[in-house]
């Protein structure tokens, strides 16, 4: 199962094993279906940690002058 607040780093390397795993083909379908289930936990907990790390990136803009302003990311 997923923990609360795992980094991203941790939930991507946790993913790949899963995956590593779920290709292998050595485990029973119950066990199969638990490790799918965890990966969309974790997919779904790694989407919304993006969401709000996409919120706070900052886009330095140049402006006319040569000085530079923050402005947020457009989407």
């Amino acid at each position: 199962m997923p923990k609360k607040n795992i980094s991203l780093e941790k939930s991507f390397k946790r993913l790949d094993e899963i995956l590593s795993t779920l290709e292998s083909g050595e485990l029973e379908l119950e066990k199969s279906i638990g490790l799918f289930e965890e990966a969309m936990k974790l997919s779904e907990e790694c989407q919304k940690q993006l969401e709000t790390l996409e919120k706070r990136v900052k886009v330095l803009v140049a402006k006319e002058n040569g000085d530079y302003i923050e402005e947020d990311m457009k989407e």
